[in-house]
């Protein structure tokens, strides 16, 4: 790998590296992205070729290097990969409004958690992709086929003594038959659905990234329209591949127990009431809700 870009990245205080990027941290097998020994690392396919990012905080300081397989044909500006860092760790979110507002349950979490940023996908396929993928299943299972997809399609990286594979780009799905996700565990169902994306965007007809220059809600119901879409896969999209954190995947089930858990006794919250409840926290409304489900990861 060949370093093509490198600088340091100042996010928003207040910020906390090893909090927002501890959640990549729960599962013991990664393959695209992972934190270890304190160092973030983040791989994926862009323009033909695999792309390893690498985030690291000492004394205060963050830096991002960015590096390249094959660097002669890469114009990568200096920015880019502080630029990227800065995407992925939601540098730019504004935490402060979060906790000033006044919420006895909702205080512990604002303590202990401060500085936690929710991290962002790299691209939005990425993150519709892991959304179509969770869909209702547990994240274990769901972190096991998602594994398992990247790395059966997704080009293999050495990078020192660690081993990555990158998250593929659609170009790499796109031709493939759907009994080839099959294969690997995935229902037929998702399988078409992924490919279909992955087509509609390796063919142009489908240009994701320019979503993220929608209104939340026209850019939700562009989505929705997509096969295999619905409102929750949407929202989740929303926060983790566009950074709308007003949005909220209110029909989750991990986010109605975590509502419930610190708001009506540990009994699940109906998805109106976790809504209700939620919508306190106005356009960081995800963020909140983020920080009740991390209070179930984190222990």
């Amino acid at each position: 790998m060949i370093p093509i870009s490198q600088g340091t990245v100042e996010p928003l205080q207040p910020f906390d590296f090893g909090k927002s990027c501890s959640i990549y941290a729960r599962f013991e097998g990664w393959t695209h992205t992972a934190f270890l020994d304190g160092v973030l690392y983040k791989c994926l396919e862009e323009e033909g070729a695999v792309h390893l990012l690498e985030v690291s905080e000492q004394e205060g300081k963050i830096t991002a290097r960015l590096f390249r397989e094959d660097a002669e044909s890469s114009s990568a500006s200096a920015s880019a990969a502080t630029g990227l860092a800065s995407w992925i760790l939601s540098s730019d979110l504004d935490l402060r409004s979060l906790y000033q507002v006044e919420d006895p349950a909702f205080a512990p979490l604002a303590e202990r958690f401060r500085g936690l940023k929710p991290p962002r996908t790299a691209t939005v396929f990425e993150a519709l992709v892991i959304a179509i993928i969770e869909q209702q299943i547990g994240l274990q299972v769901a972190n096991v086929l998602q594994n398992r997809l990247v790395m059966r399609l997704g080009p293999a990286v050495k990078f020192g003594n660690l081993d990555f594979f990158a998250f593929h780009s659609p170009e790499r799905l796109a031709g493939l038959e759907p009994q080839d996700l099959r294969d690997l565990g995935l229902s037929m169902n998702k399988s078409r659905f992924i490919l279909g994306i992955a087509e509609g965007a390796a063919s142009g007809d489908l240009d994701l990234e320019s979503l993220k220059k929608m209104a939340t809600e026209e850019a939700r119901e562009v989505l929705v329209s997509m096969k295999g879409v619905g409102r929750w896969t949407a929202d989740y999209v929303l926060v983790r591949g566009f950074g709308r954190f007003e949005a909220v995947p209110i029909d989750d089930l991990g986010i109605r127990d975590a509502v419930g858990l610190f708001y009506k006794g540990g009994e699940r919250a109906t998805a109106r009431e976790a809504e209700e409840i939620l919508s306190r926290f106005g356009e960081l409304a995800g963020v909140a809700a983020y920080y009740l489900l991390f209070s179930r990861f984190s222990g």
